[in-house]
């Protein structure tokens, strides 16, 4: 005779005993005569599916609790040291300038050279912390109107780009600080714009569909949501109607049935089938030894249940392989493994160690007179092709971010 609890205790005629009975061992359903139906094997694969996710999931949680504030700890300390060594380049080359014991040590071109290495290395400084010398230096060097008639001129063209775009009404006379501004207006100009024009549609189709009615395909979606959340539904009441700690007189017996129907709760609230689904074999609510008969419907209700839970997990994974790439350096599109995010993160920092042992031998090279003006020729090399490629880059970026919103 089936228990009341027995998760499989299926009432009315919908659930009448299958020919084929079915039992649930260690969080499988098997067929106890004749082979497993599609549903029943559907049922045990999306149940593996949910453990290998969920395994997952913990396991790069371990990584990320394990690894992420010490990397990001030592990262820090290595972004101090460089910004020490920036300002004193910047303190050095200042000097250098100033020095009038060495007014034609340098070039016109190689101080005017010397003058935007040390803006840009104030720039580095500035964008990590406040320091009122390295403001007092930037005053000193910046060439306040050339800086002006250059930005009118950068924001002259983003005007102009952005008005090919997204139309010249997105300004709605409105002056701009900065290009960034601007395209942060005419972006937001644009998604209004797609937001009306959607919700345009998103009215007519309502129309549509409220004269037509809902589809059969709808309808079906429909009854297998509601059938899935009573099988759900049906397999929490079994479990509140065990589990009430109220119904337990032992007190040591009554406190872990509340420790153990706060998590039933929280499952149930989740839509979390399999953790329900193991809390009944864990509580010994479903005999393995007694065959218990399991409809069909119901345990394709389950599966849709379940199919939504490895959808979830897989999602949460997801965005943590992304944070694990955000924060650690670790590809999202490549299978994890622990001796390889070891790997990646000690490539980052000796990355940083080795920008610092060339910043520390620059900083020494340039207390040469002959060395500093090579070092300035290299830096204007540099300078010009990576102003190159930032370039290509931003237009890049504002064509891109542009097209996908049109």
């Amino acid at each position: 005779m089936t228990s009341t609890n027995d998760l499989f205790a299926d009432q009315g005629p919908a659930f009448a005993p299958q020919p084929d009975r079915l039992e649930i061992v260690a969080g499988k359903v098997v067929a106890s005569m004749g082979k497993p139906s599609a549903a029943q094997k559907r049922f045990n694969t999306l149940m593996a599916r949910i453990d290998a996710e969920q395994q997952r999931l913990q396991t790069l949680r371990h990584a990320m609790d394990t690894h992420v504030s010490a990397h990001a700890q030592a990262v820090h300390q290595l972004g101090e040291q460089s910004v020490e060594l920036c300002k004193r380049m910047v303190v050095y080359l200042d000097q250098r300038l100033q020095d009038p014991a060495k007014p034609k040590g340098l070039t016109a071109n190689q101080r005017q050279q010397a003058s935007r290495m040390l803006l840009m290395l104030c720039e580095q400084v500035q964008a990590q912390q406040d320091d009122a010398q390295i403001d007092a230096i930037v005053q000193r060097y910046a060439p306040q109107d050339e800086d002006e008639g250059r930005e009118n001129d950068d924001q002259d063209m983003m005007r102009a780009i952005l008005e090919s775009f997204v139309g010249k009404d997105f300004a709605q006379g409105r002056e701009f600080d900065s290009p960034e501004d601007m395209l942060h207006a005419a972006m937001e100009h644009e998604q209004r714009k797609q937001a009306a024009a959607q919700a345009k549609r998103d009215a007519k189709r309502a129309e549509r569909k409220a004269a037509k009615g809902p589809s059969a395909r709808e309808q079906a979606a429909a009854q297998k949501a509601q059938d899935a959340q009573a099988a759900l539904r049906t397999v929490y009441r079994q479990l509140a109607s065990a589990l009430h700690p109220d119904r337990e007189s032992d007190a040591q017996l009554r406190a872990r049935k509340t420790a153990v129907m706060s998590e039933v709760n929280a499952a149930y609230e989740r839509n979390d089938l399999s953790t329900l689904l193991r809390i009944q074999l864990q509580e010994e609510m479903v005999d393995a030894t007694k065959a218990a008969s399991l409809s069909q419907d119901r345990l394709k209700a389950m599966c849709d249940l379940l199919a939504e839970q490895v959808r979830a997990l897989e999602q949460d994974n997801a965005q943590l392989r992304m944070a694990m790439e955000h924060q650690l350096g670790y590809p999202s599109w490549q299978r994890y493994d622990e001796a390889t995010l070891l790997a990646l993160m000690q490539e980052e920092r000796a990355g940083l160690e080795e920008d610092i042992a060339h910043m520390r031998a620059d900083l020494q090279r340039v207390q040469d007179d002959k060395e500093l003006k090579a070092w300035l020729k290299e830096q204007l090399r540099e300078s010009k092709a990576n102003r190159r490629s930032a370039d290509m880059l931003d237009m890049d970026d504002i064509l891109h971010a542009m097209m996908a919103r049109r």
